[in-house]
């Protein structure tokens, strides 16, 4: 049985720019399903999947530049890509490749307080409308919202949904 995992190295992308040394934290979005009670006629209540909750994430750069936060600045319907990929190491001397991709709009942009002596930082929030996650190239995520695409690392649960509507 593999052990604990420690992050060995870490690299990110924020629209081309690259984020090696400045990429301080990173806020995978939180997948988390909707759930609506079912009873109709059953004495014993139960639950059903009726969508997902909307993703946001988060990252904080260490001295960012202006093209990084430019991405704040974005004209409707232009997309902030962000990735990050990491090489992991469990106990046992296993190594993961993780990657996260995340496309979306900037909502937010925080300013660490001025203080002297101190790096400055900025924390960077995201609407997620498209997010991708592999371990050592298999899928654990792969959920885009436009294209109606939800794959929660066993298949596309929309595929039979968008055939029925007609959509590849």
């Amino acid at each position: 049985m593999a052990g604990q995992r420690s992050r060995i190295t870490r690299h990110g992308m924020v629209n081309g720019q690259p984020l090696v040394k400045e990429l301080d934290e990173f806020n995978a979005p939180e997948i988390k399903k909707v759930m609506q009670e079912t009873r109709g006629g059953a004495f014993i209540p139960g639950e059903i999947m009726v969508g997902l909750e909307k993703m946001n994430s988060k990252f904080k750069v260490k001295g960012a530049n202006q093209e990084l936060l430019a991405a704040f600045g974005l004209a409707a319907g232009e997309l902030c890509q962000v990735d990050v990929k990491e090489s992991q190491q469990d106990e046992d001397g296993n190594n993961f490749a993780i990657a996260y991709s995340l496309t979306g709009e900037v909502i937010s942009i925080t300013e660490s307080a001025s203080k002297m002596g101190e790096l400055p930082d900025q924390e960077l929030e995201m609407a997620i409308s498209a997010y991708k996650k592999t371990e050592s190239g298999k899928v654990i995520y792969d959920i885009d919202r436009n294209a109606q695409i939800l794959n929660l690392g066993n298949g596309d649960l929309m595929a039979v949904h968008r055939r029925n509507i007609g959509m590849p």
